[in-house]
């Protein structure tokens, strides 16, 4: 198996992460607002997990491609010392991410993929972990200006990883400061995740607010100015796992349904259509406590899986990661459905927790205290089963997502 670098400027980021989710919490509960929405919360966090474990695999192909691209393809190397050097990649990163952001909202092919970071409903640093399992390929439109510039991918990582530790702190609206007229800040990409139309297309950059100053795309909230909500909300699913196709099966339908293929390219390129979600979503209050207790327990027992299976990686060859990781996602997309309250969801359940105890018994000679480890928190999930019946709701065939 490759070295796999990509993940480890993320997954070692991770303990960052949950101590800006600390802050947050703790500065809303001071200020006596509820900041977290427990099964919007899983949900984004989901994704975000998904996407490291994913970026486990993917990763050093994307390094390879990077430095294939720096070292055949760049009309010009930068030096291999200086300063300047992290600097610089960090602007030119932030260039990339404007393009990539900006054509994420304005063609439905690329929508259909950045369209899952805005199916929430409530803005916190949980939905800057909010990512996109199938961005990479797209990405590489606009992020690949940077190896063609000459960036080795060593810095370019690290720029990359900089702005993405920024964009934390940006969904973060209890972490509210000034702009001093360049920077993006909570209050400015919380208007552009509003929906509010008078911030629809605005409002794309990272970090710094001069690429929306120079195109056009600046849209700055006014003092005091209260969000409107007067755009539908597109949030189909508390499932993070199936929301990653949710837009993406939608927009295929679409493009089945099309007379030609011009017509269809023409939907590819199309603007994107804003629907409302053909069913409201589950709210919070819904969902009983029995279900949300143990909606909690068994994702953090699979997310603390997940950070093995990332941080203690190097030694386990490929299959070790290949089996974890399935069964995290596995556990991720059933819980997904017991917080949706979809028909059938406990059995699944029961029938995942079934499969993870065998998939422990393979890992005992491979890796034992993660087979301990899945083992136990399967038997005390299937206990809590045996022991309470969680909600369903029905759900008609059309309000799947």
């Amino acid at each position: 198996m490759p070295e796999l670098d990509t993940t480890a400027w993320y997954a070692f980021g991770v303990p960052l992460y949950l101590a800006l989710v600390a802050v947050e919490a703790a500065l809303g509960r001071r200020r006596r607002v509820r900041v977290f929405n427990i099964p919007e919360t899983i949900s984004n966090l989901t994704a975000g997990l998904g996407t490291l474990l994913i970026g486990l695999f993917v990763g050093p192909y994307v390094l390879r491609a990077w430095d294939f691209v720096c070292a055949n393809a760049a009309p010009y190397r930068w030096p291999p010392h200086g300063a300047w050097r992290l600097p610089a990649a960090l602007v030119l990163a932030d260039f990339c991410y404007y393009a990539y952001h900006r054509a994420g909202h304005r063609f439905a092919v690329f929508w259909a993929i950045h369209g899952i970071h805005h199916q929430h409903e409530h803005q916190n640093s949980s939905v800057a972990f909010r990512l996109e399992w199938l961005a990479d390929p797209y990405a590489a439109l606009f992020f690949g200006l940077m190896p063609l510039a000459g960036v080795d991918s060593t810095t370019g990582f690290a720029a990359i990883a900089l702005l993405s530790l920024y964009t934390l702190t940006a969904h973060a609206p209890t972490l509210a400061r000034r702009t001093f007229g360049f920077l993006i800040t909570p209050a400015i990409h919380g208007a552009h995740h509003s929906r509010d139309a008078r911030y629809a297309e605005s409002n794309y950059g990272a970090m710094l607010g001069v690429w929306d100053r120079l195109f056009g795309t600046w849209r700055e909230p006014p003092p005091g100015d209260v969000l409107r909500a007067d755009l539908p909300s597109i949030s189909r699913t508390h499932n993070g796992v199936s929301a990653q196709w949710g837009l993406v099966l939608e927009l295929l339908r679409e493009l089945r349904a099309a007379p030609s293929l011009r017509a269809a390219w023409s939907r590819l390129t199309a603007r994107p259509t804003i629907a409302s979600a053909p069913s409201p979503l589950r709210e919070e209050r819904e969902i009983d406590s029995a279900t949300l207790r143990y909606a909690v327990a068994q994702f953090c027992a699979l997310s603390a899986l997940a950070l093995w299976v990332l941080w203690f990686r190097a030694d386990r060859g490929l299959s070790v990661p290949v089996v974890a990781t399935t069964t995290v996602l596995a556990g991720f997309w059933a819980i997904g459905e017991l917080l949706d309250g979809a028909p059938r969801a406990a059995r699944n359940e029961s029938w995942r927790l079934a499969g993870s105890i065998a998939v422990s018994a393979w890992l005992v000679p491979r890796a034992p205290f993660a087979a301990a480890w899945l083992a136990g928190t399967s038997l005390v999930g299937l206990f809590a089963l045996s022991n309470h019946a969680l909600a369903e709701r029905p759900l008609r065939g059309s309000e799947r997502p």
